[in-house]
């Protein structure tokens, strides 16, 4: 969890810094936004568990034994 939140601050911080990147972000998430609405509803539930399965699988190999 923490191994999360440090990452996300990091991206905060980066974002905070940069604005090309916080452009480039932005603009980014909104086509995606716009290409998920045209694909229908169907596919934001398969984006929400393609992540759920992303996450799951980074999450577990820091917990892994070594």
């Amino acid at each position: 969890m923490v191994r999360g939140v440090c990452l996300v601050g990091l991206l905060g911080g980066f974002l905070a810094i940069s604005p090309n990147l916080r452009d480039f972000v932005v603009d980014s998430y909104t086509a995606f936004n716009v290409t998920m609405d045209a694909n229908g509803p169907y596919s934001w539930v398969a984006f929400g568990f393609a992540t759920f399965v992303v996450m799951l699988i980074y999450f577990s190999r820091g917990s892994a034994v070594r």
